[in-house]
């Protein structure tokens, strides 16, 4: 497997016509010997199922992988090798016979302005955030035939996917649960709860989440970065224990493992302490709303046209469906069991 970025020439944007041109071409078109980042558009990125540059050649030459929204790899385009096994990573600019290795500043190329940021799911394989094409034409490809959007999130988000995959037989791939339940309480009720349940002789463990107000803090942060995950598996709130500490993580993960009583104005941290805004505990979906049929993916459903998710929800949704699933019929009831691939060609 190989972690990689795929660049392409935005013919629009390249006055210098060196779009389709040879490496050594370049200083006669552009005065300059390194690719010109501006004006490359980035077109893919994710694991690929390859063990080599050359690999990545011939798979997006023949095998497009479900969501591609760039041309097929041709010489002027760039392979960006994040992470693998036998490959330096680097920039790889794909030139008349092979590849050669270039400088390139990433950070000044743009997103293709036709694509939007979705979480696709495909059968046998790991949920994975996908850059794909936003026509009509492209995203009917990607679903293997006419679209439809389903809505069983209570968030502008939907899921679209082929509106007869279950009628054409194609595989099943991930079962939609109601959503999660839940419960508001107060951070006196949330510890009284982790309290009774570390009493318990069972050894079972819950979790529930603690909002701090945003004018506990100097810098503005998301509502994300002031909730943290909290376990009653903490020794504040363990019988019997030698010391008093409450481990949280902010949910954004910009501030992890974080001990918590030290700041918390309901705990050690004084007056001026971090103040509780509220605090919950989710109980999971386990009901089974309904099972999607061939690939899909997860959008943004807020305006007129299917949009980009936000950073925040390519990362709960990409977590939410992250496994693909089997489904089993058990006491006349169906069944979605996850499992992680073992086929590597099925991973991502």
């Amino acid at each position: 497997m190989m972690d990689i970025r795929i660049y392409q020439v935005n013919l629009d944007r390249d006055k210098d016509n060196v779009g389709f041109m040879s490496y050594d071409t370049l200083p006669r078109f552009q005065g300059a010997q390194e690719p010109n980042p501006e004006i490359y558009d980035k077109v893919f990125e994710g694991p690929v199922d390859c063990s080599s540059i050359e690999g990545i050649y011939a798979k997006f030459n023949t095998d497009h992988p479900a969501g591609y929204c760039g041309r097929s790899l041709s010489v002027s385009d760039i392979v960006e090798v994040m992470e693998a096994p036998d490959t330096e990573p680097g920039f790889y600019f794909c030139d008349s016979f092979g590849f050669k290795n270039v400088p390139f500043d990433s950070a000044h190329t743009q997103e293709k302005s036709d694509t939007i940021k979705v979480v696709l799911l495909e059968p046998g394989k790991l949920a994975r955030v996908a850059d794909i094409d936003a026509s009509l034409e492209g995203m009917q490809k990607i679903v293997g035939g006419c679209i439809e959007g389903y809505y069983p999130f209570e968030e502008q988000v939907c899921i679209v996917c082929n509106d007869e995959g279950k009628i054409s037989g194609m595989d099943l791939n991930r079962a939609v649960r109601e959503e999660d339940t839940v419960t508001d309480m107060t951070y006196t009720e949330l510890t009284n709860l982790f309290r009774e349940t570390e009493r318990d002789s069972s050894g079972k463990h819950i979790s529930g989440y603690v909002v701090f107000t945003a004018d506990s803090f100097t810098e503005a942060y998301s509502e994300e970065a002031r909730t943290y995950l909290v376990s009653s598996n903490n020794k504040a709130f363990r019988p019997n224990m030698g010391g008093y500490s409450i481990f949280g993580s902010s949910i954004d993960g910009s501030d992890p493992v974080a001990r918590l009583e030290q700041y918390m104005a309901a705990e050690k941290g004084g007056k001026d302490g971090w103040k509780v805004e509220r605090c919950y505990i989710k109980e999971p979906g386990r009901e089974i709303l309904d099972i999607i049929a061939g690939p899909c993916f997860i959008c943004d459903c807020s305006g007129e046209n299917f949009g980009s998710l936000s950073a925040e929800q390519l990362d709960r949704y990409a977590k939410k469906f992250r496994y693909p699933e089997q489904f089993l019929r058990v006491n006349g009831n169906i069944e979605a069991i996850p499992y992680k691939p073992q086929n590597k060609d099925h991973e991502r």
